[in-house]
Parts: structure tokens; C-alpha cells; sequence
């Protein structure tokens, strides 16, 4: 067949790909009917579920009339002749297509070649489709969850502690198994509102539709305006010793991400006046930050669990907290196409490490 583009050479090239690739010969530009197979790849060939030998040279209304009685396939029947007549290309995006053996959902865009050639490329999308729908499904449950979480949980923890307060303040005389009983139930009914509240803004993260932009000096000033009354308590030190950077992220999520570990560096922290030092470099498209503290440090084997939600390594007693702070940072993280890991030694303090890709 002796065509101006070598057949061998682009099935050579187009087997290798892993989108569907087929060209067509509209043979009577007037005539839908007379669209002919010239090539396709084994990835369109399995789509079709098909041998070369049973399409090669033969027309579409031959190997595929179903594609002529429905609209998904007359439109793309169409547009082979418009771009056979005109040339260019059109994206025809999701475009649904079945036979007798197979059904799926599939990318599409037509390509002109020369005069009355064009190429389509496919790529099947139907698991991705499915996985969409699935996660659609995912977060309407989330958005009820999180409804629920707000309210007819915290409802009920709101009147135990309001009650129980009464209680604790009538005229009635309670002995100490009272009172302690009562300062148990209060203290429980706290704890659950506190991880209810974590677990709302664990939710919430990724909510920003769009990044800004963010000077990382005005950001930590800013922190440090916002943990005002921890730092004087504490008599904190936080400094950054990077040099004057602008990036692109998620602001409140940022936001949140810093002062989870800087807050963390604080509240971890047996020394007089805890020093938090971070600091930012750009690197390799991607910009890494270090948030180090002097604080108590990390045994080596909890390094790896500390990222999981509600991880706690500490007893109540000695640490406040829900033990989901750290799970907030590596989904803010990821959220930024980053990872976030930690360096650390017992008594001398821990560096927090974490790249966000520019």
C-alpha cells in the first residue's frame, strides 16, 4: 500500500504506546460509510478485542456497525470526516463505546494526518471513571460525617458537661467518690470534644480551591503574633534563619502546618526556654524546610508511627493532645506533592523535615 507516511515504521513506534492509536482512510468524503481501517496498535486492537487481520483495509460499518447506531459513536464518525476534509484536531474528551464483548468509557481526540487520512487516540478511562464516582460517594459520606460530628455528637457531650457542672455546684453535699466522679466525667466529655474538633479539621484539609501566594517571613511572624500568650508563658525563642522566600501553597493549610510543629516543639519541650529554629532552602524544583526544636526528642522505633492518626507516645498525664497533629501535617504535605520525615535524639530535641514541589 503505498501511502506519504511508512506504516512500519509508525506501527514500530505506536506499539510501544500505551494509548490506543488507529488510522483511517476516508476514502468518499461525502460518505460516513466509507471510513476504512489503516492501523492499529495492540492497544486498540485489545480495546476492540480484535486481530490486526480482522480489521486491516476493511470498513468501520463492516468490523464495528454498532458505532452507527448510537450518538457517543456517530459523533465520532463525524468528526474523522471533518478532520479528513479540514484537518487539525478536536478533543472530544470522555466518549462511551461498546460492542457485544466489551463496554467502557474512553478519552478521544481526532487527528488530522493529510487529506482524507486521520488518527484517533484512545485511552481507556472506565476504572478511573468508577474511581471517581466512588470517591464522589466518598466525600458526600464525609461532608455527612463531618455534619453529624458537629452537631448531634457535640450536642450531647455539650449537655453532660453542663449538667455535670450543676450537679457539681448544688446544694447537695457530694463526697469525695462524688466529686471525683463528676471532675472524671467533665474531663472525659472534654477529651471528646477535643477529638471531635481534631478529627473536623483532619477533614477540612484540602478544602482551598486555589494556592497563593505566601511569604514564608510574613508567615512566621504572623505565627508568632498568633502564639503570643505560649511564647510568653513559655519564654520561647523562634527564629528563621532561611533567606527571604515566596511560595505557592494552600495558605491555610500552611498556616496550620507550621504551627502544628512549631506548637509541638513547645509543648514537647522540658527546658526552661524552648528554641524553635526553622529554616528553608529551594531544592531540586521543590522547596525543604526544617523546623527544629530542644525539646525532649523521639526514640528511633517511633519515628515511623508518630504520622498516624490519634499515634500517642505519651501518657495524658505527662502530654495534652488528641495525637493527631502529626497526622494533620503529612496530609497537608502530600497535599503539596511533599513528604515530611524527622530526625531526632532522645533528650537533645527533634528536626522536623518537609518539602513542598514548587
Amino acid at each position: 500500500m503505498s501511502k506519504k507516511f511508512d506504516l512500519e515504521l509508525i506501527s514500530k513506534v505506536a506499539n510501544n504506546l500505551t494509548v490506543g492509536i488507529g488510522i483511517f482512510h476516508v476514502s468518499d468524503l461525502s460518505d460516513n460509510k466509507s471510513i476504512r481501517y489503516v492501523f492499529m496498535n495492540k492497544v486498540l486492537l485489545y480495546e476492540m478485542r480484535k486481530e490486526k487481520e480482522e480489521v486491516l483495509g476493511k470498513k468501520i460499518i463492516e468490523i464495528a456497525p454498532e458505532a452507527y447506531e448510537h450518538e457517543g459513536g456517530l459523533m465520532v464518525i463525524d468528526t474523522y470526516m471533518k478532520i479528513a476534509n479540514e484537518g487539525g484536531f478536536i478533543n472530544l474528551g470522555l466518549v462511551e463505546y461498546s460492542n457485544h464483548m466489551v463496554a467502557g468509557t474512553y478519552e478521544c481526540s481526532v487527528h488530522g494526518i493529510m487529506k482524507n487520512y486521520v488518527y484517533v487516540q484512545l485511552r481507556n478511562v472506565t476504572e478511573l471513571e468508577k474511581a471517581k464516582i466512588e470517591l464522589e460517594k466518598a466525600n458526600k459520606e464525609l461532608k455527612q460525617f463531618t455534619y453529624i460530628a458537629s452537631h448531634d455528637l457535640q450536642e450531647p457531650l455539650n449537655s453532660i458537661i453542663s449538667f455535670s457542672r450543676l450537679l457539681e455546684s448544688s446544694k447537695y453535699n457530694l463526697d469525695e467518690i462524688g466529686k471525683k466522679s463528676i471532675e472524671i466525667i467533665i474531663n472525659s466529655s472534654y477529651r471528646m470534644k477535643d477529638f471531635i474538633i481534631a478529627l473536623l479539621e483532619y477533614s477540612s484539609i484540602g478544602k482551598e480551591k486555589k494556592k497563593k501566594k505566601i511569604d514564608v517571613d510574613q508567615l512566621i511572624e504572623n505565627l508568632k503574633i498568633d502564639l503570643n500568650n505560649l511564647i510568653v508563658q513559655k519564654e520561647v525563642k523562634i527564629n528563621y534563619i532561611g533567606n527571604p522566600l515566596t511560595i505557592i501553597a494552600f495558605e491555610t493549610d500552611l498556616i496550620k502546618l507550621f504551627q502544628n510543629l512549631v506548637v509541638n516543639g513547645i509543648k514537647y519541650n522540658k527546658n526552661k526556654k524552648p528554641t524553635i529554629i526553622i529554616n528553608a532552602t529551594e531544592k531540586f524544583g521543590q522547596y525543604e524546610f526544617s523546623i527544629n526544636d530542644n525539646g525532649i526528642g523521639i526514640a528511633k522505633e517511633d519515628c515511623d508511627q508518630i504520622f498516624k492518626v490519634f499515634q500517642r507516645l505519651h501518657n495524658r498525664d505527662q502530654f495534652s493532645g488528641t495525637g493527631i497533629g502529626l497526622a494533620h501535617c503529612k496530609k497537608i504535605i502530600e497535599l503539596h506533592d511533599g513528604k515530611i520525615w524527622l530526625t531526632s535524639e532522645l533528650g537533645k530535641g527533634t528536626t522536623f523535615y518537609f518539602t513542598i514541589s514548587k
